[in-house]
C-alpha cells in the first residue's frame, strides 16, 4: 500500500518551504532590517536624509557662506565614502553646468560611464557613474532655485553594488528644506 500525504501535510511542506525560501531573499544584497537608520536634518545646509547609525558621521560647515558637507563612513568598510554637499546655487536652477566643472575637480582622474538625467522623490538630478583607477563613483546633481546638492558614494574599485540599496535609501529619503 503507498502512502499518500494528506493536504494538511502538503500545505504545511509548502508553507515552511515558501518562508525558508521568503527568508534567504530578503536578507541577500540588501541593507539589513536590523540596520538602524537616523534621520540628519541640517537647518543650515537646507536637507534632510536618512543613514545608517552605525555609520560615523563629520559634518563641515562654512557658516557665514551657509554652505558644507556632510560626511559618512562606514566603520567596517575603510575606503568608502557617502557625502552630501550643498551650496549656494551661483547660476539659476537647472543649467548644472557649474556643479559638472565641480565634479571634475573634485574627482580628478574621473572617467564618466554614464550621465542620465533621473527623477528622484525631491525633484529632477543629473545621475553621474564614473571611476578612477582606485574608486568608483555615484553621484547625484540637484539645482534648486536657491541652492544646488551633490551626493555621492565614493569606494574602493569594484565594491559600488555592495552599496547600491545604502544609495537608493538616501536619494530616497533625501529632501530640501526651505
Amino acid at each position: 500500500m503507498i502512502h499518500v500525504p494528506s493536504r494538511i501535510s502538503l500545505f504545511l511542506f509548502a508553507l515552511v518551504s515558501c518562508c525558508t525560501i521568503l527568508q534567504a531573499c530578503a536578507t541577500t544584497g540588501q541593507l539589513e532590517a536590523r540596520e538602524k537608520v537616523g534621520m540628519h536634518i541640517d537647518a543650515v545646509l537646507e536637507f534632510a536624509a536618512e543613514y545608517p547609525l552605525s555609520w560615523k558621521k563629520d559634518r563641515r560647515v562654512t557658516y557665514g557662506r551657509r554652505e558644507g558637507e556632510v560626511r559618512w563612513t562606514d566603520p567596517d568598510h575603510p575606503g568608502m565614502l557617502l557625502k552630501v554637499r550643498s551650496s549656494l546655487a551661483k547660476q539659476p536652477a537647472g543649467s548644472g553646468e557649474q556643479q559638472f566643472d565641480q565634479v571634475l575637480l573634485d574627482y580628478p582622474g574621473l572617467e564618466i560611464s554614464a550621465k542620465q538625467k533621473v527623477t528622484l522623490p525631491s525633484g529632477e538630478a543629473w545621475q553621474i557613474s564614473g571611476h578612477s583607477v582606485q574608486s568608483d563613483l555615484e553621484l547625484y546633481l540637484m539645482a534648486h532655485e536657491q541652492r544646488s546638492y551633490q551626493i555621492s558614494l565614493e569606494v574602493p574599485r569594484g565594491d559600488i553594488d555592495s552599496y547600491r540599496d545604502i544609495m537608493s535609501r538616501i536619494t530616497d529619503s533625501f529632501e530640501t528644506m526651505p
